[in-house]
C-alpha cells in the first residue's frame, strides 16, 4: 500500500513539475511584434533592422518584425487598421488617432537654404515659390505650408507655392532660379553636410542658410514641433556653414504603439530598448538613437501609459497585476476539486482511505456520545467503539494504514477517556435529581 502511495505522489509530481516546466518555457519564449515602416531601402527600414538585431544579441523577450510600407503616414495607418502591433510615425502627421508613444528614434531639424546672391528672409518666402525637399518617400509639404503661413498677412489671398522637389532637382533649381528657397527637413548629421556640399559646388554661387523665426512661438501653437536650435558650424567648410547659431524648430519620428499593446507589454519593450541601444550598429552617423518620449511636454502622441509607469517607477510585478486573478483561479481550482471529490465519493467511484473510514465513523460515535442520556445508550455507543476497536486493530496489523503518523491509538485512547467521563457525568446526574427529589419529599 505505502509502495503504490509513493509511485502515485511520484507520478503526481513528476506530472506538476513538466506542466510548470512547459507554462514557464511558453511564457519565456520572445513575443513578436509586427512594427509598419518605411518605405523599404529607407533610413528608418535600416535602423529597425539594426535595432531588431540588437534585441536579439541581448536576449530581449521581445522580436521586431517589420511590415513595410510605403511611407510614414501608411504605416500610421497600419497600425489603426490592426495590420501591425507598432509604427514608426512623425509627430507632425494625424494619421493615426491610436498611437502612443514608446521611443522617439529621430530628431529632424527645418532649414531653409536659398542663393546668396538673392538673399533669404523666411518671412517674405509665404508669397514666394520655395521647394520641399523630399527625402526618400515621406512628404514634408504639410508642414512647411504651416509654418511659412504664421508668417502670412490674414489678407493674403492665395495658396502658398511649395512644389515637391527630388534631391537631385535642387541644385539646378536654386542655379537656374526656380525658386526662392529650399527647405529641407532632416537631422543635421554627415548626410546633410554632403548635401549642403554638393549644393555650394554645384550651384557655383555662395547659399545661405536660416532656421525658423519665432521658433518659440511656433512650438507653442503647434503641439507636434519642438522649438531647437541648430549650432554655428554643423555644416561644416571654411568659413563654417553657417556663421551662426539658427533658431529652428523640428519633428520627430517615433516608435508608437496602437491600441493592441498593453500596458505592462509597453513598459517591458521600452525597457528592452533602453537595453538593446547600447548594442546598435551606426547607422547614418548616428542619426537615429532610442530615447524615451518626455513626460511633461503636451505633444501630438503622448507617452503610452506603460512607458509613463516604467519611467516614474510605477511598474507592476506579475504577481500586483495579476493577484485577483490568481486568487480567484486558486479558489475556483479548489471549489472544483472539492466537487469531483465529493462527487466520486457520492457515485461511489472514487473508494476511501482506512484512514478516512476511521475517522468517519469515530465523529460518529462522537456526535452519539454527546447525544446519550442513559447508561444504556453509553453501552450501546460502547459496543460500536470495541468493534470499531477490533476492526481498526486488525487493519493496522496488516499495515492498511498509509503513514506512521497516522496511528490511531491516541484518538482511540482520547474516546475511551470521552466514554469514561460521560459516563460519570450521567452518574453524578442522577444523584443530583435523587438529592434533589429527596429533599422536596
Amino acid at each position: 500500500m505505502r509502495a503504490r502511495l509513493v509511485l502515485r505522489w511520484t507520478a503526481l509530481c513528476l506530472a506538476a513539475t513538466a506542466a510548470a516546466a512547459l507554462v514557464w518555457f511558453y511564457a519565456n519564449q520572445p513575443r513578436t511584434l509586427k512594427i509598419a515602416v518605411g518605405p523599404d531601402g529607407s533610413q528608418q527600414v535600416t535602423f529597425l533592422r539594426s535595432l531588431a538585431r540588437a534585441l536579439v544579441e541581448a536576449r530581449q523577450p521581445f522580436r521586431l518584425e517589420l511590415v513595410l510600407k510605403s511611407d510614414s503616414t501608411a504605416a500610421a495607418r497600419a497600425l489603426d487598421a490592426g495590420e501591425a502591433h507598432l509604427a514608426v510615425v512623425r509627430s507632425d502627421d494625424t494619421s493615426s488617432g491610436q498611437a502612443r508613444s514608446i521611443a522617439v528614434i529621430q530628431k529632424r531639424h527645418v532649414l531653409f537654404v536659398a542663393r546668396g546672391d538673392k538673399g533669404l528672409d523666411v518671412a517674405s518666402l509665404a508669397s514666394g515659390k520655395v521647394g520641399v525637399v523630399r527625402a526618400e518617400s515621406d512628404d514634408s509639404r504639410m508642414l512647411v505650408r504651416r509654418i511659412l503661413d504664421h508668417y502670412r498677412p490674414a489678407t493674403a489671398e492665395g495658396e502658398l507655392q511649395l512644389a515637391d522637389l527630388p534631391l537631385a532637382d535642387v541644385a539646378q533649381s536654386l542655379i537656374a532660379g526656380e525658386l526662392d528657397a529650399a527647405v529641407f527637413v532632416a537631422w543635421p548629421g554627415q548626410r546633410l553636410r554632403r548635401v549642403i556640399g554638393g549644393l555650394v559646388e554645384g550651384a557655383g554661387v555662395p547659399l545661405v542658410f536660416a532656421g525658423v523665426p519665432a521658433s518659440e512661438a511656433l512650438a507653442l501653437r503647434y503641439r507636434d514641433l519642438e522649438a531647437t536650435e541648430l549650432p554655428a558650424g554643423f555644416l561644416g567648410g571654411a568659413p563654417p556653414r553657417p556663421a551662426k547659431a539658427l533658431p529652428t524648430v523640428a519633428i520627430t519620428y517615433e516608435i508608437a504603439a496602437g491600441d493592441g499593446v498593453g500596458e505592462k507589454a509597453a513598459a517591458d519593450l521600452a525597457r528592452a530598448l533602453i537595453e538593446a541601444r547600447s548594442r546598435l550598429r551606426r547607422v547614418d552617423d548616428s542619426a537615429f538613437f532610442v530615447d524615451m518620449p518626455p513626460l511633461e511636454t503636451q505633444r501630438r502622441y503622448m507617452p503610452h501609459p506603460g512607458v509613463v509607469a516604467m519611467l516614474n517607477d510605477e511598474t507592476e510585478t506579475l504577481l500586483e497585476a495579476y493577484s485577483d486573478h490568481l486568487w480567484l483561479a486558486l479558489f475556483g481550482l479548489s471549489v472544483l476539486g472539492s466537487s469531483i471529490t465529493g462527487f466520486l465519493a457520492w457515485a461511489g467511484l472514487r473508494g476511501e482511505t482506512v484512514e478516512r473510514r476511521f475517522g468517519r465513523r469515530l465523529a460518529h460515535l462522537v456526535e452519539r456520545l454527546e447525544a446519550a442520556r442513559s447508561p444504556q445508550e453509553l453501552d450501546a455507543v460502547e459496543t460500536e467503539f470495541e468493534a470499531l476497536a477490533k476492526r481498526i486493530i486488525q487493519d493496522y496489523a496488516e499495515g492498511q494504514f498509509g503513514a506512521q503518523d497516522s496511528d490511531p491509538t491516541p484518538w482511540m485512547r482520547l474516546f475511551t477517556q470521552l466514554l469514561d467521563k460521560r459516563r460519570r457525568d450521567l452518574v453524578e446526574a442522577r444523584q443530583d435529581r435523587r438529592v434533589q427529589g429527596a429533599g422536596h419529599g
